[in-house]
């Protein structure tokens, strides 16, 4: 018996002769066809084309092709990452149809389940017929036109990447250490916004965040967007930048926005303020997707990352680069440089110890044996502690000795050569001080020990390269006392830039040697 209607499912970016043939296919096993355009809330990379543009397309290929009175309409598909609110939205909008056709597996799959008839086409010549390569092709300016249909070709020349312009764009975030991924947020929504507005969040948006205590003030935030916006203001644009509280900043309950500019992360925010927009009776918002924008390590560059310390605002890393000798050595030329105080100075552990606190830190490193012993003499327990077991080279016992000979924490050394930083003891510092942020202070842990075979002065330097902002890293100097060093975007670059100096010069005493 033959089916009555036939509903066929796709993104129809652009359209092309693979769909064309999906779309015969249909009719061969129905009297008449209903399209679900997938995508229609979202706009991204993927996604150029908004959905009445790709509307207007379909009905007129059914047009041109004398099939029109077969098209009993086109519906949008909003996407969501739930499959059960995929189908439901699709019932929705589709009705009652007889057999679904595609090629895609996923949607055959929900469909299947739901207990709809669905026949498998397979694709037409797909190394062809596909949307990304036709965007491509025409984004590289490389023949595209015989894989549409010809009455299309200057439809789609005159479309497919052209920018939607919006009346009110909105777009949000902490905006915490303005960084690469907040400018293509903000740059993507005065792109499509003949307005925009730009909320920022307030402390009962981002208390619960990692390492929360260090997130710019709301003034600083405000500062810094506003003068990276100044460049907008241009005689037609309407820039307003405001706080917000809670997730939706409102944007559930103004009419007049018409889209709203998010990163993949923040996508399913919009997906959820667009279904209160739909109980409030007001109209879902276009979600524009923009792409992450990577870090030097290919992840994501985010404000959290930045504020553990991993990566600066431009998103290079911090760390520190392999060497033929698997250590970094000291150069005599950069010596007088480290014999300076890198941070403040304090003459006796009574008043290192007010200062402390009184400060709220990230965490707390000690490196050295005199330092880590006076703390925990005080019922201060760093959570991160390095140590040699010596005191200028003498043998010391620190008043966790018990605890150490017990866990035997002593027993497990790591090599560090007096004037050198060996790169796997450093590495292994890097991986204490992430699991000290990852997981709540264990007193007395032997997961926060690190027992040096060598050295442990140098350790200084990549302690505060590996530590999180706002964290406070204590170390002893034989000349003035005791160092504590507030580790903050700028400290951080200057042991980078020491770094890159050390392997400078080690590179031309090693191509010398060669």
């Amino acid at each position: 018996m033959r089916n009555k209607i036939a509903l066929i499912v796709g993104r129809f970016q652009p359209f092309h002769k693979g769909h064309l043939f999906l779309i015969k296919k249909a009719l061969e096993n129905a009297n008449k066809i209903i399209i679900g355009i997938g995508s229609a809330n979202i706009s991204d990379v993927n996604n150029p084309i908004d959905f009445e543009t790709r509307k207007k397309v379909i009905k007129a290929v059914f047009y041109k092709e004398g099939i029109e009175e077969k098209l009993v309409k086109v519906v949008p598909l909003d996407d969501f990452f739930n499959d059960q609110k995929w189908l439901d939205n699709l019932k929705k909008q589709v009705g009652e149809f007889d057999i679904a056709l595609g090629n895609n597996e996923w949607t055959n799959n929900i469909l299947k389940k739901a207990g709809y008839k669905v026949l498998k086409v397979d694709y037409y010549k797909r190394g062809e017929y596909e949307g990304w390569r036709i965007r491509k092709l025409i984004r590289e300016k490389k023949k595209w036109q015989d894989r549409v249909p010809k009455y299309l070709v200057d439809f789609i020349s005159n479309y497919v990447l052209q920018t939607t312009l919006y009346n009110l764009v909105v777009v949000g975030g902490t905006f915490d250490h303005f960084h690469k991924g907040h400018k293509a947020l903000l740059t993507k929504a005065f792109e499509i916004g003949k307005k925009v507005t730009i909320g920022i969040a307030t402390e009962e948006i981002y208390k619960n965040k990692f390492l929360s205590q260090t997130i710019q003030s709301y003034s600083d935030r405000y500062k810094i967007v506003k003068k990276f916006t100044s460049k907008y203001l241009v005689h037609d644009r309407d820039i307003d930048i405001i706080p917000f509280s809670e997730f939706t900043g409102g944007a559930d309950k103004i009419k007049e926005i018409d889209a709203i500019v998010v990163s993949r992360e923040t996508f399913p925010n919009a997906l959820k303020i667009n279904e209160l927009r739909k109980e409030n009776k007001l109209k879902p918002m276009m979600i524009v997707i923009v792409e992450d924008v990577p870090a030097e390590d290919g992840k994501i560059i985010s404000s959290e990352r930045i504020r553990a310390g991993e990566i600066d605002r431009k998103g290079f890393l911090y760390a520190l680069r392999t060497t033929p000798y698997e250590l970094i050595k000291m150069p005599e030329s950069l010596r007088p440089l480290l014999q300076k105080p890198l941070g403040r100075v304090f003459k006796d552990t009574k008043s290192l110890l007010q200062s402390i606190k009184r400060l709220k830190y990230s965490l707390l490193i000690g490196v050295g044996d005199i330092i880590v012993d006076s703390l925990l003499k005080e019922g201060i327990d760093p959570d991160v502690k390095v140590i040699d077991l010596k005191t200028r080279r003498k043998k010391f016992l620190i008043s966790n000795f018990k605890f150490l000979m017990k866990s035997k924490v002593s027993n497990i050394k790591y090599q560090n050569k007096p004037g050198t930083i060996n790169l796997k003891t450093a590495e292994k510092l890097k991986e204490l001080i992430r699991d000290a942020l990852s997981s709540p202070r264990r007193r007395g842990s032997r997961n926060s020990w690190l027992v040096i075979d060598g050295e442990e002065d140098l350790l200084t330097l990549p302690a505060i390269l590996f530590a999180p902002l706002n964290s406070l890293v204590l170390y002893g100097h034989w000349q003035y006392g005791i160092i504590a060093v507030e580790v903050d975007e700028i400290m951080k670059k200057k042991i980078q830039n020491l770094f890159n100096k050390i392997y400078l010069s080690s590179f031309f005493i090693f191509s010398k040697s060669i």
